[in-house]
């Protein structure tokens, strides 16, 4: 027996260009976010944190869950202080983006929008962005926000969520 039967080598690994990785990327979050929302509203999700069921119909409270616990609109929609926590008071007020974007030519949005008074203007804006993934002004958000596809109780539930915040 040889060493070389044993042995496995390997190439040296190859650089890749990132567009195509890019787009595998962005395609992998926005499957795998949807996934998680279409579970979530299936009740086929993870149940912790005592969440409201899908058959409920479009609450305040679901609506909290999901921006919470499901979608985390909360994490980037939101200010934080100087240790990193959000600012519960202050959430969903917009926030500077918490992150760049690791990819050179892919410009990630610098600050993310105030959705309470997105919410307070257009309840329709909000479903028809979660629904469809299409802005109020006919264009997809700027990265890193997922293009959502949220089913319409889940879509009405965060809008009705938002519109109830002071």
């Amino acid at each position: 027996m040889r060493i070389a039967d044993v042995v496995e080598t390997t190439a040296p690994p190859r650089r890749a260009r990132l567009g195509p990785f890019i787009l595998v990327l962005a395609l992998g979050v926005a499957f795998g976010i949807g996934t998680v929302v279409r579970a979530a509203g299936s009740g086929q999700g993870d149940r912790r944190g005592g969440a409201p069921p899908a058959s409920a119909g479009a609450s305040v409270e679901r609506g909290r869950y999901l921006t919470h616990e499901v979608a985390m609109c909360v994490q980037c929609h939101s200010p934080r202080d100087g240790s990193g926590r959000i600012i519960e008071d202050q959430e969903f007020r917009g926030a500077p983006m918490p992150l760049r974007s690791p990819y050179a030519g892919a410009a990630f949005a610098l600050r993310a929008p105030d959705l309470r008074e997105l919410a307070s203007h257009s309840e329709d804006a909000v479903v028809r962005l979660l629904e469809t993934g299409i802005g109020r002004d006919g264009n997809r958000p700027q990265l890193p926000m997922p293009p959502f596809r949220m089913n319409h109780e889940d879509a009405q539930s965060i809008a009705m969520y938002l519109r109830s915040l002071p």
